[in-house]
């Protein structure tokens, strides 16, 4: 199996996703009201899953190969 970076958009919304299942469990109120502590394993898990679902698909093909310097 080949694997490779998940695309940067798919980095950024799976580190948001694992900051806000963080921030759920922490003693803080938060104004965010589906912000809550027993939505925070499934928050974290999503984030991973985007991670794990973007590393192991394939690339398209007219995706260009990132350069080795």
């Amino acid at each position: 199996m080949t694997l490779h970076a998940p695309n940067i958009v798919v980095f950024v919304i799976a580190g948001c996703l694992a900051i806000m299942g963080i921030l759920a469990v922490l003693p803080i109120s938060l104004p965010i009201p589906f912000l809550v502590i027993d939505n925070a394993p499934w928050y974290i898990f999503l984030g991973w899953f985007l991670l794990a679902a973007g590393a192991a698909l394939p690339r398209r093909s007219g995706d260009a190969p990132e350069s080795k310097s």
